[in-house]
């Protein structure tokens, strides 16, 4: 091969990794997830790519995912996505109960919850200036006890359940279309493959944010003050605004998730549900390629990186020999891994980068030239006559 087209090559190859290893990085998962399958004795099939798209793992955890990637990009950090998604998963439920099963109002007190919830940690955030850890910290805490407390204290004719869970009454008239229909409902595509509706709803989602992000004057607000804050003021971007709106945005989707838990699941357990959802998260935003540090990242990695996750999951519980007290240390351990991949992304680039600029940026030798001519010596004038 020439050396131009070796450098070519291996440039492209460098710069496609660089923009899109998260692709790269779902790709060897699933490819493993097949291999285990077989090594357990197992067929893959069309309906394995459906557990992975309609897991909760993917639309629950993947829509929140989208929020905490924008977060993630502002150079913040939101922890109390997870309990949020419970509360307002109770809150979800109790609307519909309250309603008679008004599946519109219960979206709409969905999303209002969401909303809510994440304009506390934003103003907090962003405008009395507190760490985003601390706050979102102290949030967690206190939605996940809110709801506890509400599932005790409401009567289980509002609550829909017993005294431990929030659930949507299956006597009332919207029920069906909520649970049965959208909850666990699919969209048939060929034979023997269909597309659950909340898995649309998620890829909706994302297709919303890749275009907002990418398109926008917000999204790239987004992205400036994520890179260098005090330079983003300067150019005119409040950011004070910015940072409490991505928290804004994050308690929107997590309305949306909390739709989807009462639609697929059928209620909400606040003492169970939703636990370490944040840190799956945040897991699927990095397997996503959005760099911790902020200002970097493409909001499209977040449905790689859900996928990705969710394909590990399956991967570590479809291993018989790996029980449940040990599964979370895989787990743990193919996460630093894949991860540690994601980081090699950078340095990869760079020792790939085409030969040919760092020829061009070496002087080429001088090369030896003719002495030069000696000049004619003069011819003497005639002398002239006096």
């Amino acid at each position: 091969m020439p050396a131009k087209s070796r450098n070519g090559f291996w440039g492209a190859t460098a710069t496609l990794w660089g923009n899109h290893s998260y692709m790269f990085v779902f790709v060897v998962i699933f490819v493993a997830y097949i291999l285990t399958l077989q090594w357990t004795g197992k067929t893959f099939n069309v309906g394995h790519v459906s557990s992975i798209i309609a897991s909760q793992n993917t639309v629950i955890v993947g829509t929140m995912a989208i929020g905490m990637g924008l977060v993630i990009i502002t150079g913040q950090i939101d922890l109390s996505v997870g309990s949020a998604m419970v509360l307002c998963s109770g809150v979800t439920a109790v609307v519909f109960n309250l309603t008679g099963g008004n599946i519109l109002l219960t979206v709409l007190a969905a999303l209002a919850a969401g909303v809510v919830l994440g304009s506390v940690n934003g103003f907090l955030a962003a405008y009395a200036n507190m760490p985003p850890f601390i706050v979102t910290l102290g949030t967690m805490l206190m939605y996940r006890s809110l709801a506890l407390f509400g599932v005790r204290a409401i009567p289980s004719t509002i609550t829909g359940s017993s005294s431990s869970q929030f659930s949507p009454l299956s006597t009332l008239p919207g029920y069906d279309f909520l649970r049965m229909k959208f909850g666990t409902g699919s969209l048939p595509i060929v034979h023997g493959f269909a597309i659950p509706y909340v898995s649309l709803l998620f890829g909706a989602c994302v297709a919303a944010f890749v275009l907002i992000a990418a398109n926008t004057k917000y999204g790239k607000a987004v992205y400036a003050v994520g890179s260098n804050a005090k330079a983003a003021r300067l150019a005119g971007v409040h950011v004070e605004r910015i940072k409490a709106s991505v928290f804004m945005v994050t308690g929107f989707l997590v309305g949306v998730a909390s739709l989807i838990q009462v639609a697929k699941i059928g209620g909400v357990t606040p003492a169970s549900s939703g636990r370490s959802f944040e840190l799956y998260a945040i897991a699927a935003v990095v397997l996503g390629g959005i760099a911790m540090a902020g200002g970097r990242g493409r909001i499209l990695g977040v449905l790689f990186g859900a996928l990705s996750y969710c394909t590990i999951n399956f991967i570590i519980v479809g291993i018989p020999a790996l029980t449940p007290d040990i599964q979370d240390t895989f787990q743990g351990l193919v996460l630093i891994l894949v991860i540690l991949v994601q980081t090699a992304g950078p340095g990869l680039r760079e020792r790939l980068r085409p030969r040919r600029r760092l020829e061009a940026a070496v002087p080429a030798p001088a090369t030896p030239s003719a002495p030069p001519a000696t000049p004619p010596s003069p011819t003497p004038e005639p002398a002239k006559e006096t």
